[in-house]
């Protein structure tokens, strides 16, 4: 399913915005618009905008022009982006006039070099971002990429061209930023007026959107002074080709002999940038006329693949995109409906489980009290059943054996174990009554010799648990079958 993605470019001349249509890897233009500002208010020129590209809530991202922000270039003895974030305020305090709690920063990595890496950094004071966040509230936008106009196309245009060391110029009717690409990293960002009015004063035509000059005599005076300051900020490089080839983008791309005269006076390549490429980027038929030269930009940041990717992005810190309930309302009624579904089911579920086990408690309390009764006929103030049962038991446990029923410290079964253990198979005998008390036992049995009686003594004397065995009595029995003999076992209690 296509998802589509509104880029809008904020430029001094122009405002101009795009809307992408995603499939598989190839994105489409749908739609696009442009404004020029003139005596207008920001506000408005995004209106007119958003009403040609046919806005309906879609996800967006917004650049504003490059003279809007500063820059600084700077190195650091490692090349962790998080490091470089943490201590990337530090570093520039020295290097600006304003208070760093005043500015919003944002950083690329320009190079690397073993552990070192070079850094370009951006910066825009904060009132200035929350006054474009609030005009851009007015027409209902909330982008979540704020980013530096034609950035995102340098980088883009490297990647696209497959070429690592280029120049874009964005070339507008006042300005010239300059975008140096050394290794396919962003080497350099500038901005330079050219142009303060007593040129050739190039304007854009608020209903053709047509480039031209105030001073049409003038246009030569204009591109050398332009040319000058190009020269100017690449010879002050090092390390770097002063002949590589120029992109050239913004309103001056449109006039027809300045790229071709900027070619001559920088001495190199300078061809005009689109990256309209039909394997990667279609301009759709219902789109209309396409101005490669002013909507490059907010197609660059349209092809940017998230916020994860190599690029600028001012959204952070108080300025990060709130989450918002609207984005999501349109989803409600398929995932709210289910989910309310859900939810009730649980509830029912619950409730039937928790009479079910309800009801198994009353059955087992009332097979409680009827074991009680049945065993306890007698009982009939009944409080607490399993402690009533446990002390009746106790004390049915003294009447049978005596005081040998409550032994703490030998146990009955530990002493029938013992002399279970003590008799061997050689020794024919059987117990047929053991009598206990706290201090002895009185074992009653039959055997078949009076040799059996003795060895019996013998093997439990050798017992810890017994002290003495004595035989009361040992004497035929009536029947003549065996002996019935009587011993008494006194435990052993030291």
């Amino acid at each position: 399913m296509a998802q589509n993605l509104l880029s809008i470019d904020i430029r001094e001349d122009v405002v101009c915005g795009v809307m992408l249509s995603s499939v598989s890897r190839t994105a489409s233009v749908v739609s696009c618009g442009i404004a020029v500002p003139g005596e207008r208010t920001l506000g408005e020129a995004v209106a007119e905008v958003l009403d040609q590209v046919g806005y309906t809530n879609e996800p967006c991202r917004v650049s504003l022009g490059a003279e809007n922000f500063f820059y600084r270039n700077l190195s650091f003895p490692f090349s962790d982006k998080r490091k470089i974030e943490k201590i990337l305020a530090i570093e520039l305090e020295g290097e600006v006039v304003v208070e760093m709690d005043e500015l919003v920063v944002d950083s690329l990595i320009s190079g690397k070099k073993g552990e070192e890496s070079a850094v370009v950094a951006a910066m825009i004071h904060r009132e200035i971002l929350q006054e474009k966040l609030d005009e851009l509230a007015e027409s209902q936008l909330d982008p979540e990429i704020i980013a530096i106009s034609n950035a995102q196309t340098a980088l883009q245009l490297s990647k696209q061209k497959a070429i690592d060391d280029l120049v874009l110029l964005d070339a507008g009717c006042r300005r010239v930023t300059l975008f140096v690409m050394t290794g396919g990293r962003m080497r350099l960002i500038r901005t330079i007026a050219f142009e303060d009015g007593s040129l050739a004063n190039f304007i854009i035509d608020r209903n053709s959107q047509q480039v031209a000059p105030r001073r049409p005599e003038k246009i030569e005076a204009s591109l050398m002074s332009l040319c000058r300051e190009v020269r100017h900020s690449l010879y002050a490089l090092e390390n770097i080709d002063p002949h590589m080839p120029i992109y050239l983008t913004g309103a001056l791309a449109d006039v027809p002999t300045v790229a071709s005269f900027i070619g001559s006076q920088l001495e190199c390549e300078v061809s005009t940038c689109d990256l309209a490429d039909e394997r990667q980027v279609k301009i759709g038929l219902e789109c209309g006329l396409w101005r490669s030269d002013l909507m490059t930009p907010a197609l660059a940041l349209g092809l940017r693949a998230g916020k994860k990717q190599s690029g600028f992005n001012f959204r952070k810190d108080e300025f990060v995109k709130k989450i918002s309930f609207e984005k999501y309302k349109k989803h409600l009624p398929r995932v709210g409906i289910p989910a309310a579904v859900c939810f009730f089911a649980a509830i029912i579920f619950f409730w039937n489980d928790l009479n079910l086990k309800e009801k198994e408690l009353g059955r087992l309390t009332t097979q409680r009290d009827e074991i009680f009764s049945a065993t306890l006929p007698g009982v009939r103030n009944v409080g607490e059943p399993v402690k009533q049962l446990s002390a009746e038991i106790n004390e049915m446990k003294k009447g049978t054996l005596g005081e040998a029923g409550n032994l703490s410290d030998i146990k009955m079964l530990d002493l029938m174990a013992e002399i279970s253990v003590r008799v061997p198979n050689s020794i024919n005998v059987h117990v047929v009554r053991m009598v206990a008390d706290r201090n002895s036992i009185l074992l009653r049995g039959l055997t078949d010799n009076f040799n059996s009686v003795d060895n019996l003594k013998k093997v439990l004397e050798k017992s810890d648990y017994f002290s003495t065995v004595t035989i009361n009595s040992a004497n035929l029995s009536r029947r003549g079958s065996g002996i019935r003999f009587e011993l008494k076992v006194e435990l052993n209690r030291g």
